[in-house]
């Protein structure tokens, strides 16, 4: 984790989480992006609340670690007020505005490592089914990064963990024919 780095470097971070774990992270601030401010989607007749600034000093940030929730695939693994639930087009219009908020309270030599991973529409369905309108790819995460004003300059596929798949999640994978997902990516912007 972040944190757990800065604080072994003894470097300073604002760290923030969706969890409140006041007894074992006091250094992790609780925050969620749409916070008590639902995020509505443009289409609707109520105003668009996007995301906000959770900082409250007049420091900018050198680097931004942004590792989101997931589109879809564990929306029942975060809270209600989390992203993840969100409609595809309702996510991506978030992580824009995101990104521009970013970049607003950001320093001209500010990086941003945008931790993600390439969704397509997998999870318990055959590759061969897959629906590019359901999926998330990486160059849709660059066209936005691009609008908010952010220019990739690395790419870095960054391996999970091998524990995951078990023989029992494999074989499971196997007899539906699904694609398994073994690394995440990090785009590195400035």
């Amino acid at each position: 984790m972040t944190p757990d780095t800065c604080l072994a470097l003894n470097r300073r971070c604002w760290a923030f989480d969706m969890i409140d774990r006041p007894e074992t992270r006091p250094e992790i601030e609780p925050h969620t992006w749409i916070s008590a401010k639902r995020f509505t989607p443009l289409n609707s007749k109520t105003i668009q609340l996007g995301p906000s600034w959770p900082v409250n000093s007049k420091e900018k940030p050198d680097l931004i670690i942004l590792d989101p929730p997931y589109f879809d695939k564990k929306a029942e693994d975060y809270s209600e007020k989390s992203i993840s639930g969100l409609p595809k087009k309702e996510y991506m219009e978030f992580l824009e505005a995101l990104f521009a908020l970013l970049k607003r309270n950001a320093k001209k030599t500010t990086w941003l490592a945008f931790i993600n991973a390439d969704w397509r529409d997998f999870q318990n369905k055959p590759a061969a089914e897959e629906s590019h309108g359901e999926s998330i790819l990486i160059d849709n995460y660059l066209k936005i990064l691009n609008k908010a004003g952010w220019w990739h300059t690395h790419i870095i596929q960054a391996p999970m963990s091998a524990e995951r798949f078990t023989a029992v999640v494999v074989s499971a994978m196997q007899k539906k024919r699904i694609l398994g997902v073994t690394s995440r990516y990090v785009i590195i912007s400035s």
